[in-house]
Order: structure tokens, then sequence, then C-alpha cells
């Protein structure tokens, strides 16, 4: 039982943070959404996992502890949320590359006219 509590005193203490994240606007309109409702799923998960709920589903998908269930689910949210941020990552990085590379042409160009 002590470990519901603490996975329910963690879950409340990242929404309180993801809450606060939103109000300082450090995160995007996309990722504020996206953190804001994980962080819900985990409070209603800390809340329903004593009870039994989430077993039924655990059954469902062949996984014989609920909590395992959570922690699957969880890896395979981590794995995907990792695969957008690289491939974000990889479209700003190919921009930067076309702005470094065209601010350099400009430069160039500069100095050919004041050299004039």
């Amino acid at each position: 039982m002590k470990g519901y509590i603490l996975g329910g005193a963690i879950s409340l203490v990242f929404l309180t943070i993801t809450v606060r994240a939103i109000r300082k606007k450090q995160l995007t309109e996309i990722l504020a959404i996206l953190w804001l409702a994980v962080s819900g799923v985990t409070v209603i998960l800390s809340a329903l996992l004593p009870s039994g709920a989430v077993t039924p589903v655990a059954r469902f998908f062949g996984i014989a502890f609920p909590s395992d269930m959570v922690f699957v689910f969880g890896m395979l949210f981590l794995l995907l949320f990792t695969f957008q941020l690289s491939v974000a990552l990889s479209r700003i990085s190919a921009r930067h590359k076309t702005l470094v590379q065209e601010l350099a042409l400009l430069r160039a160009q500069l100095d050919v006219r004041s050299s004039e």
C-alpha cells in the first residue's frame, strides 16, 4: 500500500511541476498539452491501480500484473516521444545548417559590396 501512496504522491508532484512549467511558458503549446495529458493519466492510474480497476485491461494484453502494464506502456510512450524529439532535432539541425549557409553568403555579398 505504501508503494501506491508513493506513486500517487509522485504523480501529483509531476502534475504540479507540469502546470507550473505551463504557467511560466517554458513549454510550447503542443508539448504542454502532451505533458498535461501524461500527468493526468499518471494521476488517474495512481488512483485506479490500488482498486484493481486496471486488472482486466492488463489481463486483456496478457500481462500478469497491472503495474507491469503501466511500466510497459510508459516505456512505449518514452520510446515514441524520444523518436519524435529525434525527428524534430533533425529538422532543426537541417534548418540551422541552411540558415548558417545563407548568412555566410549574405556576409560574403556585403564584403564584396563594401570593398567596391
